[in-house]
């Protein structure tokens, strides 16, 4: 089959330069000496078989009419043929002015053709429409061009079909709503960390139009204005991406919430989630308002630092609300959208260079869209934000206090998914300054450089109601089990104000004498008994050795065993250990060793939290408190969660029986064992305990607004020894004493005054250490066995000993005391109520 020829129009400067009378007549009006120009249709070197030369050599054979006759062909023919040989003989004129192929000038200088480059694209693109329409006239080609035509059509009925089908979504991701609950410090609004996702809901009017604007600046400067897509910055974005520059992302805001926000779009790169991402973006664009879209980007979108959303952004950078965020601030975290894993807010390296000029960036995005003037845009520097946030690494201290809470949250019976999903806002008594204090105390002993099998702490309660105020746990680096929760250690002589209490509960007073022989041998009714005979030895430590008969502030002061044992059968030991529980030491710890003489000097474990709680009574007055960290827990509708540590505090010692255990503590530390705590401006009380072979060593003390213990024990079972920065065997003298001095000393530098309240010595005063009753005094009868002169009861009895008092007042006083009102005497007296 024969091709079509193609045909074109024909300009009529073309048909003039065809005809042979034109080329006649501008070869005689050309100067003399001059050759006529070149014909431009029919250059020289045009290919005789191009596509130029066949459209100009078939134009102008058009231009020619029919034959009507052999003899009317034979000029026109002659004519051609001369004209053909005449262009031949022609030499093209070169025009004045530049040379070359990229055109030339006229005789005014100026360019007379374009560039061969360009004349050749003009040529390229005017033949396309003829070809078109020869290619057309082919069945072949005419098939093909239908079937894309088809295609293309399907194509866009497929994406209308795909768009009416894609439903608007409405139910969010899971985890991307959830706001968890913070935990903050003492102060009440500075977060010390969070459990569950780090994100606080604000509303609209919270957010700062600055913070819209740089947000805006950053990631989507058209959002008012578009539909929710963007195709040039997606566009932009692959094209960057090809060429192997830096990856880029060409979503609109609209689009980035479609993907992380609604539910219903994978993670996968692919054409079809994409697709129905633009789907998406485009309809919510359509249903939702821009300020409703905007704000649920700015609450839900990540920033670094384990933090989603403005409002817990700029805490974790800045400390502040979001309302309060300055220009500066504002550009910050809308840059840090960008790229929030690797940015990094301070130093000169990459990450921090790459921040930097993304923030300008978005500074100058502000300025270009009007919102931030130049002047301002000069003024406004790169902002300062927080080394580091206690909510982003929870590590160190911040590790033990998140175990701390969680722990408690659980004897709270709150489930760890309200928790985490509660929206719940958890506060503590913790003072992240005194938190500071407890750590540099530890380092200041070189703690951290002490063997791995040392373990030790530190833990500050306030005896008002007993919320932890500050703790030292030991260095997570070598153990990330807590020395001050848990029991760690025996109590040892720390033990020993918990006897005093119960002496003093059933009535006898610290004016009351016991010896201080050692070494002795009690019997199991609290007798001595002869050396070689069986019984409970007990040694007082080698600094004291043997002493006589000495008064129980002494006692206390000196830490001297025997008298302590003595004092325990007197008092009678399950009374002993009534009071250790009321005064909060767990009756699990004490359960092992009821009845036993050797509870009197610590033989149980417990904790340093407990013992710290257990001093407090001593400190305000005797009221027993439960250590806790937690102080408030506010619900997701701002409704208080009771506590069971905020009843009010339950009266376990008297005012006086408070103030005599103090007065004997606070001889410890004046003249006693713990001389090494003694604060320079104020008294402070407290009792120094060491375990047998120096396993364990411990100092508690107090003063009226704090009650602090120290532990430090080995728990490989051989000596505090040869540790780094002590010199011989640690002793509670030694080590913890200077432990709680210097930490105690910083807490209270700031700290007003206060004085301890002062005894008036009321009660018993009986003499153990002689066997001779002191005037005034009357001994006591045991059911059930007959009276000696020395009173001993039987271990384990309750009855107190009955007094034989001076005056009515004081045996009014006797007989207010629960464990005296059902004795004969203040029965009689008709006192007992």
């Amino acid at each position: 089959m024969r091709r079509p020829a193609l045909r074109s129009r024909v300009s009529p400067r073309h048909r003039r330069s065809s005809s042979p009378n034109r080329a006649a007549a501008e070869a005689a009006a050309s100067p003399p000496g001059q050759a006529p120009a070149a014909s431009s249709a029919e250059p020289a070197t045009t290919a005789p078989h191009s596509a130029e030369h066949l459209v100009t050599t078939r134009s102008a054979e058009r231009v020619v009419p029919a034959r009507s006759s052999e003899g009317a062909a034979a000029p026109r023919s002659a004519e051609r043929g001369a004209s053909t040989r005449s262009a031949e003989r022609a030499e093209p004129v070169r025009p004045a002015g530049r040379t070359g192929g990229m055109g030339g000038t006229d005789q005014t200088g100026r360019g007379t053709s374009p560039p061969r480059a360009r004349r050749r694209l003009v040529r390229r693109w005017r033949g396309v429409p003829f070809l078109l329409k020869g290619l057309l006239r082919s069945a072949r080609w005419r098939r093909s061009f239908y079937g894309l035509v088809a295609v293309m059509v399907l194509f866009v009925a497929g994406v209308v079909v795909a768009y009416v089908r894609t439903p608007i979504p409405t139910e969010p991701q899971k985890g991307v709503t959830d706001q968890g609950s913070a935990v903050y410090y003492a102060d009440g609004r500075t977060p010390a960390f969070r459990l569950g996702a780090n994100r606080e809901v604000v509303r609209h009017g919270q957010i700062p139009d600055r913070l819209r604007w740089a947000v805006l600046a950053a990631e989507d400067r058209g959002f008012y204005g578009g539909h929710g897509i963007s195709l040039e910055g997606m566009t932009r974005a692959f094209l960057k991406t090809a060429s192997g520059g830096e990856t880029q992302g060409g979503s609109t805001i609209t689009q980035q919430l479609a993907r992380n926000y609604f539910k219903g779009l994978s993670k996968k790169r692919t054409i079809d989630r994409k697709a129905k991402e633009i789907f998406i973006s485009v309809k919510l664009a359509r249903s939702r308002s821009k300020d409703a879209i905007l704000d649920l980007y700015l609450n839900t979108v990540y920033f670094g630092r384990d933090t989603s959303g403005v409002q817990a952004a700029a805490r974790a950078y800045f400390d502040k609300d979001v309302w309060q965020l300055s220009v500066g601030e504002s550009a910050l975290l809308a840059a840090m959208i960008q790229r929030p894993t690797y940015f990094k807010t301070q130093g000169d390296d990459a990450p921090a260079r790459a921040l930097r000029a993304r923030w300008q960036y978005v500074i100058d995005g502000m300025v270009k869209m009007g919102e931030l003037s130049r002047a301002e845009a000069g003024q406004t520097r790169f902002p300062a934000t927080r080394s580091q946030w206690s909510g982003v690494n929870v590590s160190g201290q911040t590790l033990l206090l998140r175990q701390r809470v969680l722990e408690e949250l659980r004897q709270l019976d709150i489930p760890p998914q309200s928790v985490v999903n509660g929206r719940m806002k958890i506060y503590t008594g913790i003072d992240p300054r005194w938190m500071a204090y407890a750590e540099q105390a530890m380092k200041e002993q070189q703690e951290p450089n002490w063997p791995r099998t040392v373990r030790s702490g530190l833990i500050a309660v306030d005896p008002q109601d007993g919320a932890v105020k500050a703790f030292y746990g030991g260095d997570p680096k070598r153990s990330q089990y807590d020395s001050v929760f848990n029991p760690v250690a025996q109590a040892g002589s720390t033990f020993k104000p918990y006897v005093l209490a119960a002496a003093l509960r059933r009535g006898f007073n610290v004016r009351s004498l016991v010896s201080g022989k050692s070494p002795v041998k009690f019997a199991p009714n609290g007798e001595l008994t002869p050396m070689t005979a069986p019984g409970y030895l007990v040694n007082n430590d080698e600094k004291i050795g043997s002493l006589g008969a000495i008064d129980l502030v002494k006692a206390t002061a000196l830490s001297v065993n025997t008298g302590y044992v003595k004092l325990a059968f007197e008092a009678g030991l399950d009374n002993v250990v009534r009071t250790a529980e009321d005064l909060g030491v767990p009756a699990s710890a004490l359960k092992p060793f009821r009845g036993q003489a050797g509870i009197t000097l610590g033989m149980a474990s417990i904790s340093a939290v407990d013992q710290a709680a257990g001093y407090a009574a001593f400190a305000n007055g005797g009221n027993a408190v439960t250590p806790h960290v937690i102080t408030k827990i506010v619900d997701a509708d701002g409704h208080e969660v009771p506590l069971p540590w905020g009843r009010t505090p339950r009266k376990v010692l008297t005012d006086e029986q408070a103030a005599q255990t103090t007065y004997a503590l606070r001889q410890t530390v004046a003249d006693g064992t713990g001389k090494k705590a003694a604060l320079a401006d104020r008294d402070a009380a407290g009792k120094t305990g060491t375990t047998d072979h120096n396993h364990a060593a411990w100092f508690v003390g107090f003063v009226p607004q704090l009650s602090t213990a120290v532990v430090m024990t080995n728990t490989a079972g051989k000596p505090l020894q040869g540790l780094a920065g002590q010199h011989g065997t640690v002793a509670g003298e030694g080590t913890p004493s200077t432990i709680w001095h210097s930490f105690m000393s910083k807490v209270t530098s700031g700290m007003p005054y206060e004085p301890f309240a002062e005894p008036v010595f009321s009660g018993i005063r009986r003499d153990w250490a002689t066997g001779f009753e002191v005037p005034g005094t009357k001994p006591a009868k045991t059911p059930g066995t007959t009276p000696s002169p020395r009173t001993t009861p039987t271990p384990g009895a309750t009855t107190p000993p009955t007094p034989s008092p001076k005056d009515k007042a004081e045996l009014d006083r006797f007989c207010k005391l629960p464990e005296n009102r059902n004795t004969a005497r203040c029965k009689k007296s008709g006192l007992a109520r």
